[in-house]
């Protein structure tokens, strides 16, 4: 059966890869929208399964699709991708000496035979931030490409150094639980 990724995350896709699934990429164009009336969760369980959604009206046949959505949660307040230097700079100066919930939602949808499952994980990890310059942070936003990252950063990337302790699912932390998509898969092959 055909495995759709439904990211144009060059994290998840590596990870898709390190475990040798063979898989496509179709990518979600929708913006990615919070609701304020929402917990973090639940908006991060929402634009997974958005994303999802999106890529199985753009494709066909029997399929998986694999979408989630990576958040960054500090005292209730999502922390998304930052949008330019100043906002890189502000996420990581409030992450720093400190630490933060990082929420990457899983959805799976299976369709074989026009029948369509959906299955879903809320992967959770909790990350501690040394206490970062503001050379430092101004160093990782150069090197770092922060743009792309829940947060401004990425754990698995030189940014690592910074990271004094990590609590859960390391590969939520990433981007995409790795144990649960793989017992999805397992169940519903």
């Amino acid at each position: 059966m055909k495995i759709i990724l439904a990211s144009k995350s060059k994290r998840r896709q590596d990870l898709l890869k390190m475990i040798n699934l063979d898989y496509e990429v179709v990518i979600a164009e929708s913006d990615e929208i919070k609701d304020d009336n929402l917990s973090p969760l639940e908006n991060c369980i929402n634009i997974s399964l958005q994303k999802a959604l999106e890529v199985k009206e753009k494709t066909s046949g029997d399929r998986i699709i694999i979408s989630c959505d990576t958040i960054v949660v500090k005292n209730n307040k999502i922390y998304g991708k930052p949008k330019n230097y100043q906002d890189a700079f502000d996420m990581l100066k409030l992450l720093s000496n400190t630490s933060h919930e990082v929420l990457s939602c899983l959805t799976v949808i299976k369709i074989k035979d026009n029948e369509e499952f959906i299955y879903k994980h809320q992967g959770t990890g909790v990350v501690y931030i040394d206490n970062m310059s503001d050379n430092e942070i101004n160093d990782w936003i150069n090197i770092g490409n922060p743009y792309d990252k829940a947060g401004g950063y990425a754990i698995q990337e030189s940014f690592g150094k910074y990271v004094t302790k990590v609590e859960g699912d390391f590969y939520s932390i990433v981007g995409l639980p790795l144990n649960a998509l793989h017992n999805i898969l397992k169940d519903i092959s």
